[in-house]
C-alpha cells in the first residue's frame, strides 16, 4: 500500500492536514475496501441485500465511516448530526454528497455493528501496521483494567425501589383498561419511595455508640420487612399481568416486563436473605442492575470496587493494542494469559513470539510453563519462590520489566482518550461495541503516530540530500 505518497498528498490540502487521524484511516479505506465489507452483514440484517436500502439511506462504507469519525472525535450522536453541517472534515470523510443524516438513523446503523467485527477491522488494521514494519507482533504484554458500566451503586433498598418504580411505569402504559390496579399500584410505589428515603436517612451510621448502632440495624430491618411486603405485593401484581397477557403492551415492552418479574424474584431473595436473615449471598447469585443485568462485580485487592467488566488487553512494541476481550465474572488475572497468546498467534500469524512482559497478576508456574515454549523471554514483574524468570541476560530481563510498566500508560491513553471509565452504551452488545470501537479508534491513532514520524524522517533525509 503506497500510503506515505496518498498521505503526502493529502496533507497538502490543510483541510486533512489539521485531523492526520481522520486522513490515515480514509487512505487506508480507499485502498481496503475489504475492511468496510466485514460490517456489511451486520449493517444489512434485516434489509434488503444492497449497499442502500431506501435511497435516503447511508451506505455501509458512510456507516463505518461515521463510527469512525464519531469515536475518533469523541462525538455523541446528536454532535455527529450537527457536524454534517458545521465540518467540512466530517462532510469529507462521511462522502456526504445530498443532506445530513439525522442522528436516529446513524445511530440504528452504528449500534447494529457487532464487537467481533469491529474487532476483525482492528486486526487488519494492525496487520497494516505489521506490513509497514511498525510491528511485528513477537512482544507481548498484557494488563486488565475495570471498566463501569452506567448503573447507580447498588445496595439491596436501591434494587427493590427500582424494581417496584419500573412495575409502575408498565402498569401506567395500560392504565386506561387498568385503571384501578394502577391507583393501588401507585399508592404502593409512593409509600415504598417514602420507606426507602427513611432507609437511606436511618440516623446513627456514624455513632460509635453500640447501642444506637444496634437500635439502627433493628429500625433498618422492621422498615425492610414492609418494604419487602410491598415489593412482593407488586411483584404479584406483575404475575397477574403476565397471566392475563400482554396484549396492551408492544412486543419490546412484553420481554423487558417478562425479564422484569425474573428480576424482581432475584432481588426479593437476596435482599430478604441478608436483610433479614442475615445471610451471605455469594456474587454469583446477585444481580447489581435490573436495567443493565449484565454488570459483574471487579473487586481487585484495596482498590475500589467497580461494577461493570474486567478489559483483557495485550498491546505490542509499537504500543498497538493487539488483543482484547471483554471478560465475563471477576476470573483472576492468571487464567487470563493463556487464550490470547493463541488467539494472537493464530490471527497475526505469529511462528515464534520474542518478549513476554506481564505483571505479578498473571504469575502462575502453569501460565510460566505454557509461556516457555512459546518465548525466548518471559518476565513477570513478581516472580516468587519456585517461579523464576526466563531471560537471556539480566540486562533484556530489567528491560522488559521497564516495557512492562508502559501498559499503564497504554490504558490510561486509551480509557481517557476515548472517555471509557465509564460506557454508558445500554446492554451488554453495545458495551462491547464501545469498547472495541475505542480500541479501533485509539490504534489508529498509534499507527498515525508512527506514519507522521516516518514521513517527518524522510522529509527530512530528502531536505538534507538536496
Amino acid at each position: 500500500m503506497n500510503i506515505f505518497n496518498n498521505l503526502r498528498l493529502k496533507f497538502e490540502v490543510p483541510l486533512w492536514a489539521l485531523i492526520p487521524e481522520l486522513a490515515v484511516i480514509d487512505t487506508i479505506l480507499e485502498n481496503r475496501p475489504d475492511i468496510i465489507i466485514l460490517a456489511k452483514e451486520d449493517i444489512l440484517d434485516g434489509l434488503k441485500n444492497n449497499n442502500l436500502g431506501r435511497h435516503d439511506n447511508p451506505t455501509v462504507e458512510q456507516i463505518v465511516r461515521a463510527g469512525i469519525y464519531k469515536e475518533t472525535k469523541g462525538r455523541t450522536y446528536e454532535e455527529l448530526y450537527f457536524d454534517q453541517y458545521d465540518s467540512t472534515v466530517c462532510r469529507e470523510f462521511l462522502l456526504l454528497t445530498n443532506k445530513a443524516f439525522c442522528k436516529s438513523v446513524l445511530q440504528k446503523y452504528i449500534s447494529k455493528i457487532s464487537s467481533e467485527n469491529i474487532n476483525k477491522m482492528m486486526m487488519e488494521i494492525n496487520k497494516i501496521a505489521g506490513e509497514l514494519n511498525y510491528e511485528d507482533f513477537k512482544d507481548t504484554r498484557p494488563d486488565t483494567t475495570p471498566v463501569e458500566a452506567d448503573i447507580q451503586r447498588p445496595t439491596n433498598n436501591s434494587l427493590v425501589y427500582d424494581c417496584i418504580k419500573t412495575a409502575t411505569r408498565f402498569f401506567e402504559k395500560i392504565k386506561d383498561k387498568y385503571v384501578f390496579e394502577f391507583d393501588q399500584i401507585e399508592k404502593k410505589r409512593q409509600e415504598a419511595k417514602k420507606i426507602n428515603y427513611e432507609l437511606n436517612n436511618v440516623k446513627g451510621q456514624k455513632n460509635k455508640n453500640q447501642t444506637k448502632k444496634d437500635n439502627r440495624a433493628e429500625k433498618m430491618k422492621t422498615l425492610f420487612v414492609d418494604y419487602l411486603q410491598l415489593h412482593q405485593s407488586i411483584h404479584n401484581d406483575v404475575e397477574g399481568l403476565i397471566e392475563s397477557g400482554l396484549d396492551d403492551l408492544n412486543p419490546g415492552d412484553r420481554i423487558r416486563i417478562i425479564e422484569l418479574e425474573k428480576n424482581m424474584t432475584i432481588v426479593y431473595n437476596n435482599a430478604y436473605r441478608f436483610q433479614i436473615e442475615g445471610k451471605k449471598v455469594e456474587n454469583k447469585d446477585k444481580i447489581f442492575s435490573i436495567y443493565e443485568t449484565h454488570t459483574d462485580i471487579i473487586v481487585k485487592g484495596i482498590r475500589d470496587i467497580v461494577f461493570g467488566h474486567k478489559i483483557n488487553l495485550i498491546s505490542g512494541r509499537s504500543n498497538l493494542i493487539l488483543y482484547c476481550n471483554v471478560e465475563d465474572g471477576n476470573p483472576s488475572d492468571k487464567y487470563l494469559f493463556q487464550k490470547p497468546i493463541l488467539e494472537i498467534e493464530k490471527n497475526y500469524g505469529v511462528e515464534q513470539f520474542r518478549s513476554s512482559a506481564a505483571d505479578g497478576g498473571y504469575a502462575s508456574l502453569k501460565n510460566l510453563n505454557f509461556a516457555r515454549k512459546k518465548f525466548v523471554n518471559v518476565i513477570f514483574t513478581k516472580a516468587v519462590g519456585s517461579l523464576q524468570n526466563i531471560a537471556t541476560d539480566e540486562t533484556i530481563e530489567t528491560e522488559l520489566k521497564k516495557w512492562r510498566a508502559g501498559a499503564e500508560g497504554v490504558i490510561s491513553n486509551f480509557k481517557r482518550k476515548f472517555n471509557i471509565g465509564r460506557v454508558v452504551w445500554k446492554g451488554k452488545k453495545r458495551f462491547d461495541a464501545k469498547i472495541f470501537w475505542s480500541v479501533l479508534c485509539y490504534n489508529i491513532r498509534v499507527l498515525t503516530g508512527h506514519i507522521l514520524k516516518t514521513i517527518k524522517e524522510e522529509d527530512k533525509k530528502r531536505r538534507v540530500i538536496i
